[in-house]
């Protein structure tokens, strides 16, 4: 078992988007203190001369920043900007308030070599947002190597759960259970779906863990599913009928398969996935009041 190291106080950056909000919640159960910062609580943490009056903590939590890979094609400029930006000056808090940080990085291996994908495979970013997160662990690195920063990145391969936009996979599945009609581009890529209760837990197993220097975690599954095996699953936990049409598009970049080595995880963190594909679509579906 890992040795567990109780955090006393949290800077949670991100803390009211779809990840920092699950992991507040677990911050709150565990009776940790922490400060929100995002500039729904009033801070661009991508301007030093605000995030540099932030309260000193002894953790934190980076989970800002855009996620959209597709809207990363569009906006490119601004994924670089906010995710290094905000990156560098959360490490120059740590360097100054000797503070650990966790980075919610993301899948950054490009078209896998091998399956399932350890954190010794090589990284190729195919889109915007995967290099932007790329780069962000690279500072995480030098940070650590520079002036003995501990981080910890984690990997989160396809990440799903309550309060996440309705642009990403399953909630638009979700929305065309609700509506009768499915439309959605290509039946065919699989994809490690891992709930974000799970993540909120690895985030708390890494907060637990002492550490130095740089390290990288997978979370995921340690499964996928097709797009097509995913829409029947739903579809037949909902017990509606739905129409389902898929339009033949490709996104840009796309990946055909992926599948996480979770083992470091466990291993070292302790930490395993405890929701299930089919245990956490039900509860999107109660929750969106689908009979």
């Amino acid at each position: 078992m890992p040795v567990v190291n109780r955090p006393r106080r949290v800077l949670l950056a991100g803390g009211s988007g779809f990840i920092g909000a699950a992991v507040a919640r677990v911050l709150a159960r565990e009776a940790i203190s922490f400060t929100i910062a995002d500039r729904r609580h009033g801070t661009d943490l991508s301007d030093w001369e605000q995030a540099r009056l932030l309260p000193a903590m002894d953790a934190i939590v980076h989970l800002a920043g855009p996620s959209s890979a597709a809207e990363s094609w569009d906006e490119p400029h601004r994924f670089y900007r906010e995710h290094l930006l905000i990156t560098l000056n959360l490490l120059e808090l740590a360097r100054l308030h000797r503070a650990r940080l966790i980075l919610g990085s993301s899948y950054v291996y490009g078209i896998p070599e091998r399956l399932p994908i350890d954190e010794e495979h090589p990284s190729n970013p195919t889109n915007p947002y995967m290099s932007s997160k790329l780069m962000a662990e690279q500072l995480c690195a030098a940070y650590a190597l520079d002036f003995r920063v501990p981080v910890i990145a984690l990997r989160i391969f396809n990440p799903y759960g309550l309060g996440q936009s309705g642009a990403f996979l399953i909630p638009e599945l979700i929305d065309g259970i609700q509506n009768g009609t499915i439309s959605l581009r290509d039946p065919a890529p699989r994809r490690d779906f891992v709930h974000v209760d799970d993540i909120a837990e690895a985030v708390l197993a890494a907060l637990r863990y002492p550490h130095t220097g740089f390290e990288v975690f997978n979370l995921g599954s340690g499964g996928s599913i097709a797009v097509h095996e995913l829409v029947s699953l739903a579809v037949r936990i909902s017990g509606r009928e739905v129409s389902i049409c898929y339009r033949s598009e490709s996104r840009r970049g796309e990946i055909a398969d992926v599948v996480a080595d979770v083992s470091k995880a466990a291993a070292v963190l302790g930490w395993t996935p405890r929701i299930a594909l089919e245990e956490g679509i039900r509860r999107l579906l109660v929750r969106n009041e689908v009979p």
